[in-house]
């Protein structure tokens, strides 16, 4: 996973992602909601681009709604990421100690088939 920067402050694609971080909406409630005047020429298109941009990375689309995704809401709210992963913690996994270890060496030589085994402990 690589890591995305966030859009520069005062940018369309970071007042698109503020204001969907208010309430999710359709492309023209957003675009009102950021002031984007749609009738002056190219507004319109330039915004439908942002959109397109946004679309997936940092945004999802249910029929006409838009809305944040979970990693974009975080980033923007300030928090970390939640692990995609779980971590064993030590309440998972018990009292750490001392448990004994088998070393197998094989032979070197692919002729032999001898194995010795050493029993070890850790200290």
């Amino acid at each position: 996973m690589t890591a995305r920067l966030m859009h520069r402050i005062g940018s369309r694609p970071y007042l698109v992602l503020r204001a969907l971080l208010e309430a999710p909406g359709t492309f023209y409630q957003i675009c009102e909601r950021i002031g984007a005047d749609l009738e002056q020429p190219d507004v319109e298109c330039r915004m439908r681009e942002t959109f397109g941009n946004l679309l997936l990375a940092q945004i999802k689309l249910d029929n006409i709604t838009y809305s944040l995704t979970t990693a974009a809401r975080l980033a923007l709210q300030g928090k970390p990421a939640p692990s995609a992963c779980s971590v064993a913690t030590a309440h998972h996994r018990g009292p750490s100690e001392a448990q004994p270890v088998t070393v197998v060496r094989r032979a070197v030589h692919a002729g032999q088939t001898t194995e010795t085994i050493h029993p070890e402990s850790c200290a």
